[in-house]
């Protein structure tokens, strides 16, 4: 209810920006770009050195208090995500050969939010909490230059969730939670604050409601859909 309530809330946001017609071209957004979604929409972080952010910092390195040899095992894999850290949850038969419509779509969702996530830390520019607090250990390969708010990996797995959900409504919560256990884990692995992941999931909220408010993704979700449909 409370998921449903905020993407309403988002949708109607957006409702005033200008449609997009979702024509596609080298470098340019398929349903959305980052002027569509200014930075502004989310909150500041925390900043360095200020109360919020140490308790930041703090429950980083309580976090990873906690780890085990599974959680390191999932840390690197999922270092460099990518599409199908979600759609393996969806069998054996969810592949490109089967589904290239419903791939195309996803890849082009995919390809959006990561620029707009892009888009987003170069705004905001915060570092990564190893690189500011020494009690926190990188636990993966580092990526110093990238700034840390917001999330990549939660706005990514989560708006692909939320559009795997429109294709399998039974899925929906399954897919969240797999989107939740890849942030959390940029957590354990020292990349992360909590606020990055908050970040994250209110930006893949705002990018969901975009997306809502584009004919052309409801086109291609239709396709999808229909795809899935005959492929069963």
């Amino acid at each position: 209810m409370k998921n449903s309530l905020i993407l309403s809330l988002f949708v109607l946001l957006l409702a005033a920006l200008p449609a997009h017609t979702g024509a596609a071209t080298p470098d340019k957004a398929y349903f959305l770009n980052p002027a569509d979604l200014p930075p502004q929409l989310l909150p500041p972080p925390p900043s360095e050195g200020s109360k919020a952010g140490k308790q930041e910092a703090a429950a980083v390195e309580q976090a990873q208090r906690h780890i085990d040899k599974n959680d390191k095992a999932a840390m690197a894999n999922e270092q460099h995500i990518a599409l199908e850290d979600m759609t393996q949850l969806l069998g054996s038969g969810f592949t490109r050969d089967r589904l290239p419509k419903t791939f195309a779509l996803l890849d082009d969702v995919f390809s959006d939010t990561r620029q707009i996530v892009e888009a987003d830390k170069n705004f905001w520019h915060t570092r990564r909490p190893y690189l500011v607090d020494p009690r926190v250990k990188l636990l993966i390969d580092p990526i110093d230059t990238s700034p840390a708010y917001p999330s990549g990996h939660t706005a990514l797995t989560r708006v692909i969730a939320e559009v795997l959900g429109m294709l399998y409504p039974d899925k929906l919560d399954m897919l969240r939670q797999r989107a939740e256990d890849i942030a959390w884990h940029r957590v354990e692995a020292g990349v992360h604050y909590p606020s990055d992941l908050e970040g994250g999931r209110l930006l893949a909220m705002l990018i969901v409601g975009g997306l809502l408010q584009n004919d052309d993704f409801h086109d291609r979700l239709l396709a999808a859909q229909l795809e899935i449909a005959h492929g069963r």
